[in-house]
């Protein structure tokens, strides 16, 4: 059912280096045959889509996909240049960082997905707002733009951590961001 409701789906993903989002990746590649995605990464010297090639592609958590992909009419290499598209990007900048063909590209996303957190406990307070509390504002505000004259908004999806509501004990209601 689900596979079925992502077929013909571009999903866009932050946070796909990491732990979580390579496992989210593996699992649309694999149980979502119908879905392209497109990883929004920070390029560094050698650009997007040679890290996500790298940093992502290469991963063993990829060898099960490998192998029921050997010797069919298309293999891993060829079905992932059809299906994952490689973003220049980053959250921890004002307008993530996009350049024309990135605002291109997530445009035509259906679903973020918003997986990119710094998760090391001892992480500077700075570094940490910039990416945890301010890149997920940014994300949103990005979104807003690019689909501000559009009837069709895609659906955003947050990942995050058992320690977002503090020390609050009970339930924790999810409040909608304003789209002010």
């Amino acid at each position: 059912m689900i596979a079925e409701s992502l077929a013909g789906r571009r999903i866009a993903i932050t946070g796909s280096t990491g732990f979580v989002g390579t496992a989210l990746v593996e699992r649309l590649l694999r149980c979502a045959p119908g879905c392209e995605l497109y990883l929004i990464v920070r390029g560094g010297r050698r650009g997007a889509a040679s890290r996500i090639k790298r940093e992502i592609l290469n991963n063993d958590a990829f060898d099960r996909l490998r192998e029921e992909l050997h010797g069919t009419s298309e293999d891993f290499d060829a079905m992932a240049k059809r299906r994952v598209h490689a973003i220049d990007g980053d959250i921890s900048v004002d307008g993530l960082g996009l350049n024309e063909a990135g605002r291109a590209a997530l445009s035509l996303c259906d679903i973020v997905i918003h997986s990119a957190a710094a998760v090391a406990f001892d992480s500077p307070l700075d570094s940490a707002v910039e990416v945890n509390l301010l890149g997920p504002v940014r994300l949103a505000a990005v979104l807003n733009e690019i689909h501000a004259a559009s009837t069709s908004k895609p659906h955003l999806v947050a990942v995050s951590t058992c320690y977002v509501a503090g020390n609050r004990r009970g339930h924790a209601p999810e409040l909608l961001v304003s789209q002010g």
